[in-house]
């Protein structure tokens, strides 16, 4: 009996702990900012943590936890690649891109 039920509730709890930051967590702001990273960082970084696609690239809470959001925010500005390699496209980041990607970042600060 015992293990029935624990076979129908690990699923549901593992459910209520699972960190995915789907559309529906995050708010407008957040969400385009995550979908930007997706289609714009996610063939390279994994969004939140995990293996990223590219094995040389962090996860994208790694990534955010390297640097102070004023030195990431003013990378995002001027185009600068600070601390990428060459692999590393180069961004034309428009005002709304950078404010909807720095509140998604800071979402994954939040979670520590």
């Amino acid at each position: 009996m015992l293990k029935r039920l624990l076979t129908l509730t690990t699923p549901l709890a593992l459910a209520a702990c699972a960190t995915s930051h789907d559309a529906n967590t995050l708010s407008e702001s957040e969400a385009q900012g995550r979908a930007f990273a997706q289609a714009n960082c996610g063939t390279c970084h994994a969004l939140e943590d995990g293996a990223s696609p590219n094995p040389h690239a962090p996860s994208m809470r790694q990534a955010v936890r390297r640097l102070p959001e004023w030195m990431v925010e003013g990378s995002f500005e001027r185009g600068v690649q600070i601390g990428h390699t060459m692999e590393m496209p180069v961004f034309v980041f428009e005002d709304k891109d950078i404010a909807n990607l720095l509140a998604y970042l800071e979402t994954l600060k939040e979670q520590d």
